[in-house]
Parts: structure tokens; sequence; C-alpha cells
């Protein structure tokens, strides 16, 4: 990620964008990418976001992210990018500048008594 890249949305629409990704893939990092964190958005700009993962996201999981960003107060559609199927070249152009929206929750195992 380039030191520069900001994203260019307001602290409550990240709240909400956080709110459903936390509540609906709690388990992937998503990255911030395009427009809105190149610094060249325009007011209704929608928002890139790359869901990161080997393996595709279900199609029940990103029916309903679709739709809960959809149903939100945010004032610009978000567009969701499939990380795992998205080709080489356009993940190197995404790798160039974006901004970590979510860090995949890390799972932290107990130690076992011996």
């Amino acid at each position: 990620m380039t030191s520069f890249a900001q994203l260019d949305i307001k602290s409550e629409e990240l709240a909400i964008v956080k709110t459903i990704l936390q509540q609906l893939v709690p388990d992937y990092t998503v990255w911030a990418f395009g427009s809105r964190v190149k610094g060249k958005a325009k007011k209704y700009s929608d928002l890139d976001l790359a869901i990161i993962s080997e393996e595709p996201l279900d199609f029940l999981a990103r029916d309903r992210l679709k739709e809960a960003f959809s149903e939100s107060d945010l004032p610009w559609r978000v567009d969701l990018l499939d990380w795992a199927t998205t080709s080489e070249d356009f993940r190197e152009i995404i790798r160039k500048v974006y901004v970590v929206i979510q860090e995949k929750e890390k799972t932290v195992e107990k130690p076992t008594a011996l």
C-alpha cells in the first residue's frame, strides 16, 4: 500500500461499512480501492471493496453483503470484488493503492493443559 492512500468517505459512512463487514464477513480482510482511495472520487462515486481470500466468497455471503449495503444509509453504491476470482493483472493494479478497511479476525487458540 502506498503511504499517501486515504479513504475519501465520512467517518459515519466508514462506521456503517465496517459494521456491515464485521456482521457478515468478519473472517475476511477487506481493502478499499479505486477512486475513493486515489483521491479522484466525486460526491456519488461508488466505493470499491475487495474481499481478500484464497477461496471464492460463497454466493449467500455475497448476496447478503450486497443487500446490506443496498439497504444501508450510504449515499453511494458499494461494489464488491472477490479477490479469489480476480485476475492477477487486476490484483497488481489494486495492490498499488488501497486502504485496509478490515483485517481478518485472528482466532486465538487456548493452550491445552499438559
